[in-house]
Parts: C-alpha cells; structure tokens; sequence
C-alpha cells in the first residue's frame, strides 16, 4: 500500500513539475522591442545610410521609434526588407538583410511594434 502512495505522490509530482516548467518556457519568451532589437538593425542598415533626418531617401526619415514604427505599421517596411514583389527593395546598393534579421523585424511588427 505505501508502495502505491509513494507511486502516486511520485507521478502527480512529476506531473505539477512538468506542467510548471512548461509554464514557465512558454512564458520566458522575450518580446522584441524596438530599443532592446529593431533601432541597431535600422541604425547600421538604413537611418546611418539613406532613411536619416539630413537625407531621408524617398522622404522617408528612419531615425526615431515613431518613424520606423509608421513605416513597419503602413505595410511598407517590411516588404522592401524582404524584397517583395512590387516594393522598392531595401537596402539599397547593399546586400539584402540575412533571413533572421527580418524576421525580427518581422515579428517585432507583428507583435504591435513595442519601443
């Protein structure tokens, strides 16, 4: 009989630990925010460039939170960084972002564009 208790306090243990821990890594993701991600990839691959305040190419300014949040909000950021048909590709006379660069800023926008 103490067998099968210590059997049963054994497995709801191990039960509670397992949901606890996949409570806890579902819940430890970090979210993307502008100023801990976004701002060194725009800073190094557009606003030092051609999207800053003394030369905003095509009249767009990329050097404040607000500014690239409109742009990745309107819809058009993210498909020049991802060279989508029909945008005017990003960056320009440069190579395009590696894969992992837009996705963060891919879901930094889709996650409502945190500053």
């Amino acid at each position: 009989m103490q067998v099968k208790s210590l059997l049963s306090a054994a497995l709801v243990s191990a039960l509670v630990l397992t949901a606890c821990n996949s409570t806890k890594q579902a819940g430890t993701t970090p979210a993307i925010t502008y100023s801990g991600k976004v701002k060194t990839i725009i800073d190094e691959n557009c606003a030092n460039t051609c999207h800053n305040a003394a030369r905003p190419a095509a009249g767009i300014d990329l050097t404040t939170y607000e500014k690239v949040k409109d742009q990745a909000l309107n819809g058009k950021l993210i498909p020049a960084i991802q060279h989508a048909e029909g945008a005017d590709p990003m960056p320009k006379k440069a190579a395009q972002l590696d894969d992992a660069t837009i996705k963060v800023i891919v879901d930094w926008a889709a996650s409502g564009a945190l500053q």
